[in-house]
C-alpha cells in the first residue's frame, strides 16, 4: 500500500506543471478572442478618423503649394491667359498661355509633392477614447499613430469657367484641380487616402459681349 502512494505522489507531481499552465492558457486564448472582437470593431473606426485627418491635411498641403508657387513666380491673370480685342473693344477671343500654364503645372505638382511628403507623422493620430464611438470619450486618452507613407500620384488639370457677373459682365475664373495620394499604416493595415481639390489661381471679370467659342480653353491644356 505505501508502495501505490508513493507512485500516486509522484504522478501528481508531474501533472502539476501542466495544471499551472491551463489557467494561463486559457487566459491567452481568451485576451486573442477579445484582441480579435476589439479590432473588428474599432478597426473601422480608426481608418476613417485617420482618412478624415489625412484628407483636412492634404487638403491644406495642395492649397499652400498652389500660393506658394503663385508668390514665387507673381503670377496673376494675364500670365494664364490672353484676351483679345478688336478696334471697337468687343473681346474676339480668349486664349490659354500654354507655355507659361503649363510650366506652373509642374511646378505646382512638384511643390504638392514636396508638402506632402513633408507631412508630420505626429499630426495623425486617432484618440483611443475616439474609438470607442462614445461623445463622453471622444478625445480622451492616449492616440493610435497613424504613419503616412511616401506619396502616390499628383496629377493637375486645368479648369475654366465663366458665369455671368452682371449686365455684359462675365465673371471667368481659371481652375487648377489637383489630385493627390497617400497612402496611410494602420495597424494591420495599407489605407490609400485620395484627395481631389479644385484651387482657383486667376480670376476676371470680362467687360462686354464674350465670344461664343474661346480657343484652347479646355480642360486639361496648358
Amino acid at each position: 500500500m505505501p508502495v501505490k502512494l508513493k507512485h500516486l505522489s509522484r504522478f501528481l507531481r508531474r501533472e502539476e506543471p501542466l495544471a499551472r499552465l491551463l489557467p494561463l492558457l486559457a487566459a491567452l486564448v481568451l485576451a486573442g478572442l477579445l484582441l480579435h472582437t476589439l479590432n473588428g470593431r474599432l478597426r473601422p473606426v480608426l481608418a476613417a478618423a485617420a482618412s478624415s485627418q489625412a484628407t483636412n491635411l492634404m487638403t491644406q498641403a495642395i492649397a499652400s503649394a498652389v500660393d506658394n508657387c503663385l508668390q514665387e513666380n507673381s503670377m496673376d491673370y494675364g500670365d494664364f491667359v490672353t484676351i483679345s480685342t478688336d478696334s471697337a473693344g468687343k473681346v474676339t477671343s480668349i486664349t490659354s498661355n500654354m507655355a507659361a500654364n503649363s510650366r506652373f503645372k509642374r511646378q505646382v505638382v512638384e511643390a504638392v509633392v514636396r508638402q506632402l511628403d513633408a507631412l508630420d507623422d505626429g499630426a495623425l493620430g486617432v484618440p483611443i477614447g475616439t474609438l470607442t464611438g462614445q461623445p463622453l470619450l471622444s478625445g480622451v486618452g492616449p492616440s493610435v499613430r497613424v504613419r503616412v507613407d511616401s506619396v502616390g500620384d499628383v496629377t493637375a488639370d486645368y479648369t475654366n469657367s465663366f458665369t455671368a457677373a452682371g449686365v455684359n459682365q462675365t465673371l471667368h475664373r481659371v481652375c487648377l484641380d489637383i489630385t493627390a495620394t497617400v497612402r496611410l499604416f494602420l495597424p494591420g493595415e495599407v489605407l490609400p487616402v485620395s484627395v481631389c481639390s479644385s484651387v482657383c489661381v486667376a480670376e476676371t471679370v470680362i467687360v462686354g459681349e464674350t465670344p461664343d467659342t474661346y480657343l484652347n480653353l479646355e480642360k486639361g491644356n496648358g
